[in-house]
């Protein structure tokens, strides 16, 4: 068993592991084997790569690849174009994503894990019937990038599901109150924070000594809805006086200069299903 890429000479293959030597231009590989099954991709290198599943007659280089995948900042997407955005949490050097794939009749699921943790079910085609010969893929765009691949066996789709419970040290992932936060791991002690409420925001965080230091917030410049504008600025008041933060059950609480907000593990946005793939109804 072993990769094949996609002539682009970003790429190298070994076996069971495919490693990106690229930058900034997307180099995909796709595994000899697919079908019905689930496999665990080990990931290596910079965040901001994808895996999933092509079919071997639409894989090929860049954004000519057309199949399912999760990745990037972590949203869906069908190979050239976004599907769902926030749909899960970023991942990394480190991480392991488990991929379960189930064909039957017109029906292609497609569900992932993080670290053992279900994150749900990312697709679910119906009235589709050429989902049966899909196979592991992946696509990367940054030098360092790698991921060896592994057969594992099949769990039940609900083992795959979203609990929306985290571990109790863990304050990476999607959380939600008035409004809706993003955490994502950049480096030892270092995260990006975003949140959306009017504009999109974010900044990088590090902990000194217990307390976070909070680098510039930065923000999209569109003009929210009335009813937003009070709620973007005390948000963006939060991010720019975070002070640190600390678990309380399944829920975050962020310490800010005015006071804490607590948040709920947010559900994610569901599955997408056949209308939502663009190649699929071209």
């Amino acid at each position: 068993m072993s990769w094949t890429d996609d002539g682009s000479g970003k790429l190298a293959v070994s076996g069971a592991e495919v490693a990106c030597s690229g930058e900034h231009e997307k180099a995909n590989a796709i595994w000899n084997e697919g079908g019905t099954g689930c496999w665990e991709f080990k990931i290596s290198g910079k965040s901001g790569l994808w895996v999933g599943v092509c079919n071997k007659e639409q894989f090929g280089p860049g954004y000519s690849m057309k199949g399912l995948f999760y990745g990037g900042p972590g949203n869906l997407s069908d190979g050239s174009s976004l599907v769902t955005g926030h749909w899960g949490p970023k991942f990394g050097d480190g991480d392991v994503i488990g991929m379960r794939v189930e064909h039957s009749g017109n029906s292609t699921v497609v569900a992932f894990s993080k670290n053992g943790a279900g994150l749900g079910t990312a697709f679910n085609l119906q009235g589709w019937d050429k989902g049966s010969s899909m196979c592991p893929a992946v696509s990367m765009d940054t030098a360092g990038q790698k991921v060896s691949i592994t057969k594992v066996a099949m769990p039940d789709l609900a083992a795959m599901q979203d609990s929306s419970s985290r571990p109790a040290d863990q304050v990476e992932g999607t959380w939600q109150g008035k409004f809706r936060c993003d955490i994502s791991k950049e480096g030892e002690d270092k995260w990006r924070v975003s949140a959306q409420a009017g504009n999109n925001m974010s900044c990088l965080v590090e902990m000194e000594a217990g307390k976070l230091k909070v680098g510039p917030v930065m923000s999209t410049r569109m003009m929210p809805p009335p009813e937003l504008q009070e709620l973007e600025r005390e948000v963006t008041g939060v991010l720019n006086s975070l002070v640190t933060w600390r678990r309380e059950g399944d829920d975050l609480v962020l310490v800010h200069g005015a006071g804490e907000e607590k948040l709920a593990p947010a559900k994610g946005p569901g599955p997408a299903v056949t209308d939502n793939i663009h190649w699929i109804n071209k």
